[in-house]
């Protein structure tokens, strides 16, 4: 059984950090990091991916659970995984340093993905040489996922709008394999791999009347990025965090939030 959310917006306007994990020095920020999960034990992660090569033939507002989540499991198993940004936080507010962890195997000449996500990506500084050359292999960041904790079932996930980052992250951590074929088969992989206190942040907003994506959000609350820059899994991370942080001090603090445990934009 996870151990109930207590928040505070202590640290959440604080400085940060974005840490760039690559092969060379996975090993080491994974130790980083297992030595601070058990006081941060709220992770909130966001992935890059190559945008979505897959579209419906139904408009978004018209699509039931069923619908969108077969569109994020055609793009998720013929796309590949760009980086996993993790910021953690618990009862004394935000840890100050966000992980980003830059995988290998995707190149824009050999595999599907949108040109104007790649040229996107592009602008915000990624570069997909180095990426290739020295981002951490699938399978070890795997493997390490396990080793670090993460996995031990007792953590609270977080992710804005997370669909596909609980999708992209579901592939990696079962060796690439597709997604389940059916709804009700991925949010039991869901619970599975991130245990029962998995929550959307883009669903408490909307409990409190603030629609948009993840700037829009945060602009409404008053949260300023506090590191990096926009569509960088790591400053993503940490902006979703310091936003479930205030929103938590804010509307949250007499309401039981386990409540919407489970549910995901789109999918529930």
């Amino acid at each position: 059984m996870a151990p109930p959310l207590v928040f505070t917006s202590i640290g959440a306007s604080m400085n940060a950090a974005v840490r760039d994990v690559w092969a060379s020095n996975f090993d080491e920020e994974l130790s980083n990091l297992s030595a601070v999960l058990p006081r941060y034990p709220c992770v909130c992660v966001d992935t890059e991916f190559p945008g979505a090569v897959h579209d419906s033939n139904l408009p978004r507002y018209m699509r039931g659970p069923r619908e969108s989540y077969e569109l994020v499991k055609r793009n998720v198993d013929d796309l590949n995984l760009l980086q996993v940004g993790i910021a953690l936080s618990g009862p004394a507010g935000r840890f100050p340093i966000a992980w980003q962890f830059n995988i290998r195997g995707f190149d824009p000449a050999l595999h599907p993905h949108a040109p104007a996500s790649i040229a996107m990506l592009r602008e915000q500084g990624m570069d997909f040489a180095m990426l290739n050359e020295f981002g951490i292999d699938p399978e070890d960041f795997a493997a390490g996922f396990r080793r670090s904790g993460l996995a031990c079932g007792w953590l609270t996930w977080t992710a804005f709008s997370g669909s596909y980052d609980f999708g992209y992250l579901a592939k990696a951590l079962t060796g690439g394999q597709p997604l389940p074929d059916t709804l009700d088969g991925f949010l039991a992989l869901v619970r599975r791999l991130f245990g029962h206190s998995v929550f959307d942040v883009k669903h408490l907003a909307r409990c409190c009347a603030m629609r948009g994506g993840l700037e829009q959000v945060a602009t409404a609350l008053g949260v300023k990025r506090a590191a990096g820059r926009a569509h960088c899994a790591g400053s993503d991370s940490l902006l979703t965090t310091d936003v479930l942080l205030l929103m938590m001090h804010r509307f949250f603090r007499n309401v039981d939030v386990l409540a919407h445990a489970g549910t995901i934009v789109d999918l529930t």
